[in-house]
C-alpha cells in the first residue's frame, strides 16, 4: 500500500473511531447545557489553541485540552468532546490546512476526549463528579474516587492523543513511530499531565460562579502556556546555534557543505535500524551532527582547504580535532557522557588502528563506530577536488572489503543488508552538491586514507 493511501486509511480509521466513541458517550452525558455554555467554551478553547508550541517533528502542543476536559466533566462525554472539536474546527479553518488535515486533526481530539470519558464513567466517575461540590474535605471517599478516575480519564485522553498524532505524523515523514512519539512527547507530557489538573480548577470555577468563573482562568492558563512555549523557544534556539557552528565550521571547507547533516542523518537511520530506543538515536544524532565541531579552530583553516597531500606533520595535527570537538562539546553538561565519548572516538577503527585512544572492538563506542560508517559513506558519495563520487555498489564493496578492519562487523551486515539504509545511500550519491573536480593530466586513481581518516580516491600525477 503506498504511503499515501495508508495515510489517508488511517485518517479514516481515527475518524471512524471518534464517531464510535462519540455515539457511546451520548448515554452518560447530561441534558444540553445551554448555547452560551457551550460557546463560551469552544471560544476559550479556541483562543487557548491559538497559543500552540510547535513541537520536535512536525506538529504542535496547547494547553486548550483544559478546558475540553472541564467541559466533559461537567456536562459529559458527548458535550465535552464536541466543544473540542469546534474549537479545533475553527482553528483549522482560520489556518486554511487542506481538509485531509482539518478532518483529521478534529477527529483525533474528538476521539481522545470522549475515549477519556469513556474509562472515566465506566469505572463510575461520579457526574457530576464529588469535587465539583466538596472543597478542601480530601478524607472523603467519593472524593478521593473521583479525582483518580479523573487523573485516568486525563492519561487515556493523552495516550490517545500522542498515539494518533504520532502514528499521522510517522505515515506522512516515514520517520518511525517511535522516534516521532519521543521527540513530540519527550519534556512534554509529564507537563501536560500536570497541567490537565488546571482542568479540576475550571471546573470547580464555574460550578461556583459560572461564565465569570471561566473567563478568570483564561489568564493564568495563557501564562502557563507562555512560560512552557519560552522553555521550548530556548531549547530550539539552542538547536539552531549548533546548526550556526556546524555550518561555521563546513564554511572552511566548500567541499563538504553539508556534510555533518548528512552523517547525522545517516547515522540516525542506522542507530534506527539497530532498534536502539529513541532516547539513544537521539543522541547518536546529536553526536554525528558536532562530530567535526573541533575544525572550528583557526590552526584547521589552512588543512581543510589545501588541495595538495598534507604531510605527516600536518596530519597529525589535523587528528587532534576529534579531541578539540569532545572539548567543545563537553562544555554542553547534557552532551557529557555518550554524545562527548561519541564525538571524541568517532575515528577508532575496529581493529584498534585508530585515534585519538587506540580503542578496538566494542571498547568502541557505539555511537562512535556508527558515526565512523556514516562519515565515511559520506566521503565516498560526495565529489571531492581530487576524485568524483562512487556509484552506490562500490560504495557496499568497499564497506565490505574494510569489514572487520575499520568497520564494526555488524553495522556493515546492516548496512549491506538494509533496503533503507541501501536507499538512503543511492539518495546521497545522487543528491549531494557536486564541486568541479580538479583534474589532473595524466594521474592515476588510487584508494587512500584522507586527512580526517575517512575513505577518499585521490589524482595523482
Amino acid at each position: 500500500m503506498e504511503p499515501r493511501t495508508r495515510l489517508k486509511f488511517f485518517v479514516v480509521l481515527i475518524t471512524l473511531l471518534a464517531g464510535v466513541s462519540m455515539m457511546g458517550t451520548w448515554d452518560n452525558s447530561f441534558a444540553f447545557p445551554g448555547y452560551w455554555a457551550l460557546v463560551g467554551f469552544v471560544v476559550v478553547s479556541f483562543l487557548l489553541d491559538q497559543t500552540n508550541t510547535k513541537l520536535r517533528v512536525e506538529a504542535a502542543g496547547s494547553i486548550s485540552f483544559v478546558i475540553d476536559l472541564a467541559a466533559a466533566i461537567l456536562f459529559g462525554g458527548f458535550w465535552g468532546a464536541l466543544v473540542a472539536g469546534a474549537s479545533v474546527s475553527v482553528g483549522q479553518l482560520t489556518r486554511r490546512n487542506p481538509p485531509i488535515k482539518v478532518v483529521f486533526n478534529v477527529s483525533q481530539r474528538l476521539l481522545s476526549v470522549a475515549a477519556g470519558f469513556l474509562v472515566y464513567s465506566s469505572l463510575g466517575g461520579g457526574m457530576p463528579p464529588e469535587y465539583l461540590r466538596v472543597v478542601g474535605d480530601f478524607s472523603r471517599v467519593p472524593l478521593q474516587r473521583d479525582i483518580s478516575l479523573f487523573f485516568l480519564m486525563t492519561g487515556t485522553y493523552f495516550a490517545v492523543n500522542t498515539i494518533a498524532v504520532s502514528a499521522v505524523v510517522s505515515l506522512n515523514t516515514g520517520r518511525p513511530f517511535r522516534e516521532v512519539w519521543y521527540l513530540n512527547t519527550r519534556g512534554v507530557l509529564g507537563y501536560d499531565l500536570a497541567a490537565s489538573t488546571l482542568a479540576l480548577l475550571v471546573a470547580w470555577l464555574y460550578n461556583k460562579f459560572g461564565a465569570l468563573g471561566l473567563v478568570g482562568v483564561i489568564a493564568p492558563l495563557v501564562i502557563v502556556r507562555y512560560l512552557y512555549g519560552m522553555y521550548r523557544k530556548l531549547e530550539e534556539q539552542g538547536r539552531e546555534l549548533l546548526d550556526l557552528m556546524v555550518k561555521a565550521i563546513e564554511a572552511r571547507d566548500p567541499y563538504t557543505s553539508g556534510h555533518s547533516i548528512r552523517v547525522a542523518t545517516l547515522s540516525r537511520a542506522i542507530a534506527t535500524e539497530l532498534g536502539l530506543s529513541p532516547a539513544e538515536v537521539e543522541q547518536v544524532y546529536t553526536s554525528a551532527l558536532l562530530h567535526d565541531v573541533g575544525k572550528i579552530h583557526e590552526e584547521f583553516a589552512p588543512l581543510l582547504r589545501k588541495e595538495s597531500k598534507l604531510s605527516a606533520e600536518e596530519t597529525a595535527l589535523l587528528q587532534t580535532h576529534a579531541v578539540k570537538s569532545a572539548e567543545l562539546v563537553g562544555m554542553i553538561s547534557d552532551f557529557r557522557g555518550s554524545i562527548q565519548d561519541a564525538v571524541r572516538n568517532h575515528h577508532e577503527r575496529w581493529d584498534g588502528r585508530g585515534y585519538p585512544d587506540g580503542l578496538a572492538g566494542e571498547a568502541i563506542p557505539l555511537g562512535a563506530r556508527i558515526i565512523m560508517v556514516s562519515d565515511t559513506v559520506d566521503a565516498m558519495t560526495t565529489d571531492r577536488p581530487y576524485r568524483k563520487r562512487l556509484p552506490v555498489e562500490s560504495v557496499i564493496a568497499e564497506l565490505q572489503r574494510h569489514r572487520g578492519a575499520q568497520f564494526d562487523p555488524r553495522l556493515v551486515d546492516l548496512a549491506v543488508n538494509s533496503v533503507v539504509l541501501r536507499r538512503m545511500i543511492a539518495e546521497l550519491q545522487t543528491t549531494t552538491e557536486r564541486p568541479a573536480p580538479i583534474v589532473r593530466e595524466g594521474g592515476s586513481r588510487r584508494v587512500s586514507w584522507g586527512r580526517s581518516g575517512a575513505w577518499r580516491t585521490r589524482v595523482t600525477g
